[in-house]
């Protein structure tokens, strides 16, 4: 073709038809009733627009890759690849399509911006420790926007920015202080936020999106009858202790959280007692009458307890313990905190981490099996216990009290521990792979029922790639989607439960650490900690629509 001015080509027929395309109304490239210039082409569009409206990202994947094979020159192909390519944190990927979508219109409406964050996540993944310190705007919402299920920021709690006043949901709360967790009440009424270097929870209308009250974990000898004469258990020693000489005496670091007997109370194990930095020394756990939101006992525990889990049966409260590979039970039976007690010696994952020599190390690092996410079986008769330091998930009977062995198998570094409601399917999140897991749970227990104690590989992960720094996960109440903080992306990914596809994503404050979905499936709250003394001191709170 020969130049006209300003150096473009005189088009052929076909480019002007196209052109022509590519000038009509903005909207038509975000909808199935776009086209092609080529039938077939169209056809293969909208095969692929239905699978993505339907969260189904493999097929809609293949239907754009048809599409584009035929005419490689559609834009709407190129825009709408770029969404699959989103869903599956394909990153390098996701900027190709959309470098290409702008070539070939450079005026497109909305790919500009989304191309701007896809290379942000690329740069996230490539230089982790160069993330994007964000924070967001309100009424972010998530992508893509015609998914099934959609996210919108409604509210937040945040201890960075003094200017917010609430008016448009945005409320500045300085008791938000590295916050790691969160949980609902069993009504839903109710949010808990535990605030790790704040050593307090916050207590918020989950309705009303308004603070209601502070626990302070912080302990002297005007609330020393909370520990019942305990200050350590299992023979565990105190590597250091308070000025005052009273291990009693201490502020709590509050880091997970979880509920028994049907709401009643709330159990919040410190991460350490304020004064032992280097987290050698045995710590506590709180009871929480949630009725009124006070603490009715504190028991000793031992190094850092990251994780507690309740039986669906309400006999025990599991703790377990991140510093030195082990777990322990408390009975509960009873339904008095007054009367709860350990059972019987410790659960060990083959064999116990010493603490002498760990003071001043990198205790996130320095864990021996770093044990973690923990869950009861459906009959509360097997605990699982991920193992993010050398990989695995670990089981104990709890009749036996026998460590049956680890099951091996998933992506690295499993994380959190979810079950669906019948239990019979186990969730899992890998923390440095990014992945989010499925597997039936027969097939671990199976597995591990011929372990011996030791570590057997099983085959049957469905795993999909959500992010660099998969954290906390959270299941909707129907069970049809998994919601997931990915940390270093600082981004809630939520997952079809079914097909482990990715069906949508929404930032984040940097960085998201903890997440909780309501009883009602109608909204998710996380929370963002902070890495490297940037991002976090934020709770946002999203909106959830599905179709």
């Amino acid at each position: 073709m020969r130049k006209r001015g300003f150096g473009m080509p005189i088009p052929s027929p076909f480019m002007r038809l196209l052109i022509i395309l590519l000038l009509l109304p903005t909207a038509a490239w975000a909808d199935e009733s776009a086209t092609c210039t080529d039938e077939a082409a169209t056809a293969a569009y909208r095969q692929g627009f239905a699978a993505q409206k339907d969260g189904r990202s493999s097929d809609a994947l293949t239907g754009y890759q048809s599409c584009l094979q035929i005419e490689d020159s559609c834009v709407p192909c190129w825009y709408e690849i770029g969404w699959s390519y989103w869903s599956r944190g394909a990153w390098s990927k996701t900027v190709e399509a959309w470098q290409t979508t702008l070539k070939l219109q450079p005026e497109h409406p909305e790919v500009g911006s989304w191309l701007k964050q896809a290379k942000a996540n690329l740069r996230t993944v490539q230089h982790p420790g160069d993330a994007e310190e964000l924070r967001i705007a309100m009424g972010t919402r998530s992508s893509p926007s015609k998914a099934p299920i959609r996210l919108e920021l409604v509210a937040r709690f945040q201890n960075y920015s003094g200017k917010a006043d609430g008016s448009n949901g945005d409320h500045h709360d300085q008791d938000v202080y590295s916050p790691k967790s969160v949980r609902f009440s069993a009504d839903g009424g109710k949010a808990w936020v535990n605030s790790l270097e704040g050593m307090r929870t916050v207590v918020y209308d989950a309705s009303e999106h308004v603070k209601t009250g502070v626990i302070r974990h912080d302990f002297d000898d005007s609330n020393a009858d909370l520990f019942q004469g305990e200050s350590s258990v299992f023979g565990y020693r105190f590597h250091k202790n308070s000025r005052s000489g009273n291990p009693n005496h201490f502020r709590g670091k509050p880091v997970e959280s979880t509920l028994s007997h049907g709401g009643r109370f709330l159990w919040v194990p410190y991460y350490r007692r304020h004064w032992d930095g280097g987290g050698t020394s045995p710590s506590a756990v709180a009871i929480i009458d949630t009725a009124t939101d006070t603490i009715v006992r504190v028991m000793p525990t031992g190094p850092i307890p990251k994780y507690v889990s309740a039986s669906p049966d309400d006999r025990w409260v599991a703790i377990t313990h991140w510093g030195d590979n082990t777990a322990a039970l408390i009975d509960v039976s009873s339904g008095d905190p007054a009367t709860f007690a350990y059972s019987g010696e410790r659960l060990v994952v083959e064999k116990v981490l010493p603490q002498v020599g760990l003071a001043g190390e990198d205790r996130d690092k320095e864990c021996g099996f770093c044990l973690r996410g923990t869950v009861f079986t459906a009959d509360s008769k097997v605990l699982l216990v991920a193992r993010m330091g050398g990989g695995g998930v670990a089981g104990f009977d709890l009749q036996t009290r026998e460590y049956l062995g680890t099951v091996l198998g998933m992506k690295p570094t499993p994380r959190h521990l979810s079950l669906s409601s019948d239990g019979a399917t186990l969730f899992l999140s890998s923390n440095v792979s990014g992945h989010v897991s499925r597997i039936p749970t027969e097939t671990v227990l199976e597995a591990l029922r011929g372990a011996g104690g030791k570590r057997v590989r099983v085959e049957g992960f469905q795993s999909v790639y959500v992010g660099p720094g998969a954290r906390t996960i959270d299941l909707s109440p129907d069970g049809r989607w998994i919601f997931a903080a990915v940390n270093k992306a600082s981004e809630i990914v939520v997952v079809n439960a079914e097909t482990m596809d990715v069906a949508a994503r929404v930032r984040t404050d940097s960085y998201t650490v903890g997440l909780a979905v309501s009883p009602d499936g109608s909204q998710v709250w996380t929370t963002s900690q902070g890495r490297s003394k940037k991002g976090g001191n934020s709770v946002c709170v999203y909106r959830i629509t599905t179709d």
